[in-house]
């Protein structure tokens, strides 16, 4: 790589954010990682470190607007540019509307819809100025039908269609703007092995294919493949079939 690659990538800790953290790291890449849980992510920094990139850690809780900003110009202070901005943390619970109070339905919109447009605005500016680079927002497969404790569909709904808009805002602008829907990926939200996860395939195998799509500056990635066959039909199955496969999960499991 002849010229230095800036990423920065929130939720960077564990799951889908880590194995996308240890799939850019090379040399030649300089690493803004983010999460909240400082001691994951000072382990997660280290796997990358010895993989050749260099790498800026920042303790960040994406509700934070403030607080995002202010990470998002300490990175680029050593960085320079920026490159590729991955918002990736995310929350989710099944949770029932009658087993569940209002704040924690609203926590998840903070994180899942919030903490997109604060990540990523805290970098469009630059982006723009320099008339280059892309966002990436993670969104999901249920962000393709309302599922049971449809506030997690929701928020992932949000997304796709936030980044739908952004993509026609910022084109003229030399930005590109993708959107991710995975299906199941091992995290710690598919945890539970006595659980059917159709397609499910791991965060590394998930974090190569997404670093390809954004490579080529996919607007729209879904995957695995496989779930490409399904979404024509999704909406056609029936709510109650829905709702008997959705009560074999865990009530804290979830597609990402």
């Amino acid at each position: 790589m002849s010229e230095m690659q800036a990423v920065f990538i929130t939720g960077a800790s564990s799951g889908i954010g880590e194995a996308l953290a240890e799939a850019y790291a090379e040399p030649g890449v300089i690493l803004g990682l983010a999460a909240r849980r400082t001691d994951r992510l000072r382990s997660v920094a280290d796997q990358c470190r010895k993989l050749g990139a260099s790498v800026h850690c920042y303790t960040l809780d994406v509700r934070d607007a403030e607080g995002t900003r202010s990470v998002a110009k300490q990175f680029l202070r050593v960085a320079r540019t920026i490159d590729i901005v991955i918002a990736n943390a995310g929350v989710g619970q099944w949770k029932h509307p009658l087993d569940a109070q209002a704040e924690e339905f609203t926590a998840m919109v903070d994180v899942n819809v919030n903490g997109v447009i604060n990540t990523l605005s805290a970098f469009t500016p630059t982006l723009a100025k320099q008339g280059h680079g892309q966002l990436v927002a993670i969104s999901s497969i249920a962000g393709f039908r309302g599922l049971p404790s449809g506030v997690y569909s929701a928020t992932k709904v949000a997304v796709r269609y936030l980044l739908d808009g952004w993509r026609l805002d910022l084109e003229p602008y030399g930005v590109g703007v993708t959107s991710i829907f995975p299906g199941y990926i091992t995290s710690e939200m598919t945890y539970d092995a006595t659980a059917w996860y159709p397609f499910l395939i791991s965060a590394a195998d998930a974090a190569h294919e997404m670093k390809r799509a954004i490579a080529r500056r996919q607007r729209t990635v879904v995957l695995p493949w496989q779930w490409w066959l399904v979404l024509p039909f999704l909406r056609l199955v029936p709510s109650r079939i829905i709702g008997l496969l959705s009560r074999r999960r865990n009530a804290k499991s979830t597609i990402h």
